[in-house]
């Protein structure tokens, strides 16, 4: 004949009786053992589930000077470990789980298996290795890229987006990604504002240039000389002219001031 043993035990030790009578008096838990005693100015309560119970909620609570339990009180419920749950996926065996139970998982069509595929109950009350979950075979939405954009709508396994970014911007990273297995192949990319080069400062071999023109008096030997100045100093006309639009707009702004 099987008898059913209920134990709810109370072991208090105290320093003070001030905190056991203004202290509320816990519900009783099947199937386990309570253990209070008064440390530091506070009543510490120590549940411990019997054996082929697991603990429910949290095995150690509290109550101060302000006369209340930090939590409720847990449960003890059958089964040595926690009963396994993987969500899109099925386990094989969903009872009360004894101490050295084996157990396997597989996944639903769809989704893959991110873990061990199958794990034991320890005398600790823990699942060695850990319960594992199943991921979704397909990606999610790619997140935004900054100053850019891709080009793709199918998010599925197998498929692929490509990156481009926005004028006077350029790509640094992969510049397409492939969904595999739920997630994205290569790391995010950015787009980098494209820097331009500083324009070379032309004074004084511009300058030097220009007096070798104006001081000769031919016209033909006056060329000649600028030219070759200009070759000498690795000047070009593009940078000479950039230079003086430069000089007049200085000198246009200092008229109107």
């Amino acid at each position: 004949m099987f008898f059913q043993f209920v134990c709810y035990l109370v072991v208090v030790w105290l320093i003070s009786g001030s905190y056991a009578k203004s202290c509320p008096e816990l519900s009783s838990v099947d199937n386990s053992i309570f253990v209070a005693k008064e440390v530091k100015g506070q009543i510490v309560g120590i549940y411990v589930c019997l054996n082929g119970y697991h603990l429910v909620g949290e095995d150690t609570i509290f109550c101060n000077a302000s006369t209340e339990w930090n939590a409720s009180a847990p449960k003890c419920r059958l089964g040595h470990c926690p009963d396994p749950v993987l969500v899109n996926g099925e386990c094989s065996s969903l009872g009360p789980v004894n101490v050295r139970d084996k157990i396997t998982f597989k996944c639903n069509d769809n989704y893959i298996l991110k873990g061990s595929s199958w794990s034991q109950c320890l005398e600790d009350h823990n699942w060695l290795p850990p319960l594992p979950i199943c991921k979704s075979r397909h990606c999610g939405h790619p997140e935004n890229l900054t100053n850019g954009y891709f080009e793709g709508k199918n998010f599925n396994s197998g498929s692929n987006i490509t990156y481009h970014c926005k004028e006077r911007y350029h790509l640094v990273g992969a510049q397409h990604r492939q969904c595999i297995d739920g997630e994205w192949n290569n790391a995010h990319p950015v787009c980098e504002l494209i820097q331009e080069a500083p324009k070379p400062t032309l004074q004084p071999e511009y300058e030097k240039a220009l007096l070798a023109f104006q001081e000769s008096m031919e016209r033909c030997k006056a060329i000649e000389n600028f030219m070759q100045r200009l070759k000498e100093n690795g000047l070009t006309m593009e940078e000479i002219k950039y230079s003086l639009e430069i000089k007049k707009a200085e000198l246009e702004v200092k008229i109107l001031h």
